[in-house]
């Protein structure tokens, strides 16, 4: 088959779909991502062919992060969204043509009309699941508040999609969360970890997390690093946007001196400044599955990946969310007995990072349950889950 992955998201979603891309193509099939510009160098690096689709995020985030103000995505304005959407309808499919199955993952409301047009099936790949709405037994806020968002959504765009759907001699859409998520959306996140419930309203079928394999080792300095005294924390957020670096740099020298743990700082897209400090390292993108095992903890915002790397590490972690599945993940991360309780990133200080890695480090529970639930996960090969249910579906 050939197969299009669309996405428009965060780093969090490019990195499983292009797990999933490599899993694709080593059994045969030929596969383009359509992504933002900044993940060109990512996913060609993994020998995959790329087509740039949809405006930079990061530079989105980089430029106005005092404007994110956290939830359930990325802050877009309608003009902004209508132009996403428009430009899913209208140019996608050109650049996929001749493609036999489309997966989009992220903020994809446009995506489905551009395989309706193409004529070729559409599936959504989504990492958390939420995502599928809630069911009869939840609370009537929870309920109110998903029809209330459902409602939203529908009198913004539904009108504006269902006029470029007659552009293209298409029926009009009954309701934009559902051309959304399309049939049957692949829930590709642990069971494990956070699975997706009977009684939800779309259907499903749930795999698992796919972890990008890396392709190269620890550099030599950051060995000497790891060797050199106890294990360290990690503390990184991702593409959480950050106002002020010089701030979060001074709280983590304070949390340092507080706790006594040496720290492994990510520098994520908050692009953090590099000081010579004692016992703490910053650091670009590191291989998760290579340094999370010899870690003491990993604090971090909670993203669905970073959620299950720590997982199979089989070590304590605590997160502090900003946005989307990060706050489900919380809860889940205090529910499985795998870390403490936190507030939320908008709220963190370095008092509040102190506490959850003094926690994390002294509770033998956490350590007990982050160890079981690793070696529950030793055998879960999202990848494979995931290709083997689409060839199933759809290679016939």
């Amino acid at each position: 088959m050939k197969i299009a992955l669309v996405i428009f998201g965060t780093r969090g979603d490019v990195q499983p779909m292009l797990a999933l891309a490599t899993g694709l193509m080593k059994k045969g099939h030929e596969v383009v991502i359509c992504a933002p510009p900044e993940n060109e160098q990512l996913v060609t690096s993994y020998d995959c062919p790329f087509v740039t689709f949809g405006p930079e995020i990061k530079k989105k985030f980089k430029e106005n992060p005092e404007k994110q103000k956290g939830g359930f995505a990325v802050k877009i304005s309608p003009a902004e969204g209508k132009k996403i959407i428009g430009d899913q309808i209208n140019l996608l499919h050109e650049k996929i043509k001749g493609v036999d199955l489309v997966l989009a993952a992220g903020i994809v409301a446009g995506v489905q009309t551009a395989a309706d047009i193409l004529k070729v099936p559409y599936r959504l790949v989504a990492f958390y699941p939420v995502l599928l709405g809630t069911t009869k037994d939840d609370p009537l806020k929870n309920r109110m508040m998903f029809g209330f968002g459902r409602k939203i959504m529908n009198l913004m765009v539904k009108g504006f999609i269902n006029k470029n759907r007659s552009k293209y001699g298409l029926p009009p859409i009954k309701d934009v969360w559902q051309h959304w998520l399309g049939e049957n959306v692949i829930i590709a996140c642990d069971k494990e970890l956070n699975a997706a419930r009977d009684g939800v309203a779309f259907a499903f079928t749930q795999t698992g997390f796919m972890l990008l394999p890396t392709k190269n080792g620890l550099p030599a300095q950051f060995e000497d690093f790891l060797n050199s005294g106890k294990p360290p924390v990690y503390i990184g957020f991702g593409s959480n946007p950050i106002t002020n670096p010089e701030k979060y740099t001074a709280m983590f020298e304070q949390v340092r001196d507080t706790t006594g743990q040496r720290l492994i700082v990510s520098k994520g897209w908050a692009e953090l400044p590099v000081l010579d400090t004692r016992d703490i390292i910053f650091v670009d993108e590191m291989p998760f599955e290579l340094l999370f095992p010899r870690l003491a903890a990993v604090i971090y915002h909670g993203g669905t990946g970073t959620m299950a790397a720590v997982a199979r590490a089989g070590v304590p972690q605590a997160a502090f969310p900003f946005m989307a599945d990060q706050f489900e993940n919380r809860d889940q991360i205090a529910k499985l007995g795998l870390g403490p309780i936190t507030c939320d990133f908008k709220k963190m200080t370095a008092e509040a990072i102190s506490s959850a890695i003094t926690a994390c480090v002294a509770n033998d529970t956490y350590k007990k349950n982050a160890v079981e639930i690793s070696q529950r996960l030793q055998n879960v090969n999202g990848v494979e889950l995931t290709v083997q249910l689409i060839e199933k579906e759809f290679n016939k």
